[in-house]
């Protein structure tokens, strides 16, 4: 299991990385507050369950408004601001190639919440086909664990984080074009962060480990990276 505002481009364009936004927003809120501007609209893509699911269990089951998961993203939009009538969830099953792109056109902030990554991307990219949309976003995209990692062109998951319980990388979205590598709910085990470590030299690039309590904040234009609360970094041994 892994989990974009438009007034002129450079200033809004950012990617919010968390790993469980429900711990990490409390360190981010105050910094969002100062991005987010009055009445955005935001659009949340729920897409990433673990199975196939209809239309109906979408609806009715899986991100019922009011319901269970709904009110958790809900609940830390509230705090940047963000009102229960300027939010839209989109449903990959209703909702047309041209309403998901008019809907997320005329939005502020995209998000991208955590869960299966290989479903969100299957959605994305191949029934949807909204790809495009994605990855030239020029809003703020927030997301959430596979939502975060999918950000990236390409992105690796660690056997724990798994479903089939080995490290690999897979494609993503190209939001941004591997600037960086990171990590998703990462932990404090030797072993494990010397596999990050690992990443880091192998591809000659940082890799930030975000703990659950922990996000990036990264300026899609300017390169700004911002890290805030528990996130680690791991640097390329020049010698390695």
């Amino acid at each position: 299991m892994l989990f974009y505002i438009f007034v002129k481009v450079s200033d809004r364009m950012y990617s919010v990385l968390f790993s469980k936004i429900e711990f990490g927003m409390d360190f981010v809120s105050e910094r969002l507050k100062e991005l987010v501007k009055p009445n955005s609209k935001v659009v949340i893509l729920p897409w990433a369950f673990p199975n196939e699911i209809t239309s109906e269990e979408f609806e009715k089951e899986y991100f019922l408004v009011d319901g269970r998961r709904y009110n958790k993203y809900y609940n830390e939009l509230k705090k940047i601001g963000i009102s229960k009538e300027n939010i839209i969830v989109c449903d990959p099953y209703k909702d047309t190639k041209d309403d998901l792109r008019k809907i997320i056109k005329n939005s502020d902030i995209l998000l991208l919440p955590g869960g299966n990554p290989e479903m969100l991307f299957k959605k994305v990219l191949h029934d949807t086909e909204i790809l495009y949309d994605i990855k030239y976003y020029q809003g703020i995209i927030i997301g959430e664990s596979a939502g975060s990692e999918l950000q990236l062109k390409r992105y690796f998951i660690t056997a724990k984080n798994n479903y089939y319980k080995y490290f690999a990388f897979y494609d993503g979205f190209g939001v941004l074009d591997d600037p960086f590598y990171m990590d998703v709910h990462s932990i404090n085990d030797e072993r494990y962060l010397e596999k990050l470590q690992e990443v880091a030299n192998d591809k000659k690039k940082n890799v930030y480990a975000i703990f659950d309590d922990g996000a990036l904040i990264y300026n899609r234009d300017s390169s700004k990276l911002e890290k805030i609360g528990n996130v680690l970094t791991f640097v390329p041994n020049i010698n390695f």
